[in-house]
This record gives structure tokens, C-alpha cells and sequence, in this order.
């Protein structure tokens, strides 16, 4: 546009997208990055999301870091926390400053952790600079853009709309195939692939199982984030194993099946003596209802299933958050999603679980008072596993501990007490009904 946009070509344009993506997309991405960027600067914010979310990479990455900076604060807000630390990724190091800067800290450090990989996973590995197209492109297009770029691609990556991998081809199939012919006719469909965070072994393995050159590597959702060549992998195994040969004679950062027994004592003993703490603690509220056992001696039969039913419950949901942490499938600014979902899957479990539970108490005691403060107990307990089961990996990521590293111990400790709490509190309160007096 060599004008402002009125509010018609406006209106025009966003009936058009939305009526049209893929259309829309695929005329847009023939224009040179001035012209997006013009284009894209006269629409909404919502829009603008939504376009940089499904232009390719390469271009959408240069158009979000030259958006004006009211522009490109709104549009990060609005596009996913992948998408949008993925984009800055692709900026030079000048251009991703002066962007950051707009951000808060607690924005900037998502956006550094979304970026990085831990060493020697697939994510660090990967060369992000891949050139991507889509299934409607042709091969006289593909040739003459691989031509312009003079890159060294011996496979081409195609994604849809949403960025997501749905094939590949190799360079020298262009060569024979008639110039109008579209990618979607010669693609490779559903590609070998790694996740991100996918360790070096699983890495090589994929190489040796499909023979490829060029491995693409994507995230959780499917998109592509990059490829990671041979030639890397091997350098990397290389440099690996002589960063090995040069601690040889160096003491290990960590435990390993043959470590000396006093550096296993000094790994294992604090989280013994932590645990034994919390043993103390769930066994001083057991015997805060010394007399209530004592007059209702059933209680003490029982107390372990509530205890062992909780703790089930909140490993569950302990295992689930800390995989979508470790796989980024959510962040810390989540927490309130994650800890209702899983409010909601505790009270559904626990009212499930409840009544089977208080039938089986019934029928084994014969006391119905009893048998209801069994469900209601196993209600209360498993609901708060869920939660804490959910909350305290997200606690301890966000104040920057190891979740892996003692989120069993604090859930064990709240699951155990709070158990306990719920079934021997209200055994306590109705104790005239189970006693009969």
C-alpha cells in the first residue's frame, strides 16, 4: 500500500482473511518484507496475531520485529508463548534488545527459557535458518526461490497454515517434475520428526531408523521449529566424548551406580532426614485424634487407604503438571488453568472413588455413619491432592527449584496431613453418630 488504508480497504481486508486464510497467506507471502510489514501495520492487533502466526517463519519473524513498538507489545500478549519466542529467536541480537526491552522481566525470562534447550537435546542441536513451503506452492516457484536464497537445502520442508510439518522432499525430485506442478503432488507425507527436548539418543536412533540426512524437529503441538543435519549430530557426539575424556579424573557432578558410598550418603541423606521431618509431622496430626481412634479403633484400619488414595491422587497430578512444565505444554502464568483443571478432575475422581469407598466401609463395619464420613474424607482429601498435586511444581518452577528435585516430599507431607485432617476431623465431629451414643 503507498497509502493509509481507509476503514473500507480495511474492512475488506479482514472479510477477506477470514473468509479466506489460506488465500490470503499465500498472496501476502509473495510480497517482499516491506510490503507485509506495510500491509500489516494498518491492520488490528487481533489480525495482525493472527497473520504472523500463520505467515512462514522466515517471514513472519522479520515482520513482528519491525512492527512499531505499541504494535508489537499488543501482538505478544496475543500470540502463543511458543510462537512468539520462536519469532524473536529468528532477529539478530540488536533487533531481539530492542524488543525485549518493551517486555517485563517475568515476560523476558519465559521468552529466554522458550528459546534455549537443554544441552544435548534435539531443540540445541537444530538449525533454526530452514526455508519452509507450502503444499500449494509450485515447483517453478520453489526452484526460483532456492535459487535467489543460494542455500545449501537438499530437503524442503512443507507446513500448513498453523506451522505445523505435514511433509518434505528432496531438492533434486524438483529437478525432474514438470515446473507446474504443485508440492502437495511430490511431498513426502507425515515426515520422521523429533520433539524438541528429545535426548541425543532418541536423536540418533531416528537417524539410523530412516536413513535420512536431515532430521526436522518440532514442538509439542507439531509446528516446525527447525532441522538438525547429520554432520551436527556426529560434531556434537565428537565433542561430547572428549569433554568425557577430560573429566576422567575429575569427581562427578552427580550420583552414578558405582559412586563412592560417602558422596551417595551426602546426595541422599538431606532429603532422608527432610522426609522423616514430614513423617513426624503427619504422625503429630494423627495423634492430635489419639482420643477419637482410641474410642473408635476402626479409624486406625482405615486411615492408611485415605492416606494411600491421596497420595495416588496427587502423584497423578504431580506427573501430568511436571510433564506439560518439562515439554512446555504450560507456563507458570497458567497456574490458575492448571490448578482448576485439576480441582475439577480431583472432585470427579474423589466423588467416584468416595462412594465405592463408603459401600465398601459400610459393608464392612456395618455402620453408616462411618461409611459417610469415609466419602465425604476422601472427597475433601483428593480434591486438595489434586491442587497441591498441580501447585507445588508450579510453586517451586516459579521461586526457581528443581521441581523433580523435592516435589514428592512437600506432596507427600500435604496429602498425608490433610488426609489425615479431613477423615479423623470429621470422625471427630460426628463421634456421637459413629459410637452410637
Amino acid at each position: 500500500m503507498n497509502h493509509p488504508a481507509t476503514d473500507l480497504e480495511l474492512r475488506l481486508l479482514n472479510q477477506y482473511f477470514d473468509s479466506f486464510p489460506e488465500k490470503f497467506i499465500s498472496i501476502l507471502e509473495d510480497n517482499s518484507h516491506e510490503e507485509i510489514l506495510s500491509i500489516t501495520k494498518e491492520l488490528p492487533t487481533q489480525v495482525q496475531a493472527k497473520l504472523l502466526a500463520r505467515l512462514k517463519v522466515e517471514k513472519s519473524a522479520n515482520v513482528f520485529i519491525c512492527l512499531p513498538d505499541n504494535h508489537f507489545y499488543e501482538v505478544y500478549t496475543l500470540l502463543d508463548p511458543m510462537k512468539a519466542a520462536h519469532l524473536i529467536s529468528h532477529s539478530n541480537r540488536s533487533e531481539k534488545d530492542a524488543k525485549m526491552a518493551l517486555l517485563s522481566k517475568a515476560q523476558r525470562a519465559d521468552i529466554e527459557e522458550l528459546s534455549s534447550y537443554p544441552e544435548g537435546s534435539a531443540g540445541a542441536l537444530m538449525d533454526q535458518s530452514i526455508k519452509t513451503y507450502r503444499a500449494g506452492d509450485t515447483v517453478e516457484k520453489v526452484v526460483a526461490d532456492l535459487r535467489k536464497s543460494k542455500t545449501d537445502n537438499r530437503e524442503i520442508f512443507i507446513v500448513n497454515l498453523e506451522g505445523q510439518l505435514i511433509g518434505y522432499t528432496p531438492v533434486k525430485n524438483l529437478l525432474f517434475c514438470d515446473e507446474n506442478i504443485c508440492l502437495e503432488t511430490i511431498m513426502f507425507k507425515n515426515p520422521p520428526s523429533v520433539n524438541a527436548l528429545s535426548p541425543r539418543e532418541e536423536i540418533t536412533e531416528s537417524f539410523e531408523t530412516y536413513k535420512t540426512t536431515v532430521l526436522p524437529v518440532t514442538h509439542i503441538d507439531g509446528s516446525l521449529l527447525g532441522a538438525i543435519r547429520y554432520s551436527s549430530l556426529v560434531r556434537a557426539v565428537q565433542n561430547q566424548a572428549l569433554a568425557s575424556m577430560a573429566s576422567l579424573g575429575g569427581a562427578s557432578p552427580s550420583e552414578r551406580a558405582l559412586s563412592p558410598p560417602f558422596f551417595s550418603v551426602s546426595k541422599r541423606l538431606p532429603w532422608l532426614l527432610i522426609n522423616l521431618l514430614t513423617a513426624f509431622i503427619a504422625s503429630a496430626v494423627v495423634g492430635f485424634f489419639e482420643d477419637t481412634i482410641a474410642k473408635i479403633t476402626a479409624l486406625a484400619v482405615l486411615l492408611p487407604v485415605v492416606a494411600g488414595q491421596s497420595g495416588n491422587t496427587g502423584a497423578q497430578a504431580m506427573a501430568v503438571t511436571m510433564r506439560g512444565l518439562a515439554l512446555r505444554e504450560v507456563r507458570v502464568r497458567q497456574w490458575i488453568k492448571m490448578v482448576y483443571k485439576e480441582l475439577r478432575v480431583g472432585f470427579i475422581n474423589g466423588f467416584v472413588i468416595a462412594i465405592v469407598t463408603g459401600a465398601a466401609v459400610y459393608f464392612w463395619s456395618k455402620n453408616l455413619p462411618l461409611g459417610i464420613v469415609m466419602t465425604a474424607a476422601m472427597i475433601i482429601s483428593m480434591i486438595i491432592a489434586s491442587i497441591a498435586g498441580a501447585a507445588i511444581p508450579i510453586i517451586l518452577t516459579a521461586l526457581g527449584k528443581d521441581p523433580a528435585q523435592s516435589s514428592s516430599v512437600l506432596l507427600t507431607t500435604v496429602t498425608d496431613v490433610m488426609g489425615f485432617l479431613a477423615f479423623l476431623g470429621l470422625a471427630t465431629i460426628f463421634i456421637s453418630l459413629l459410637s452410637g451414643t
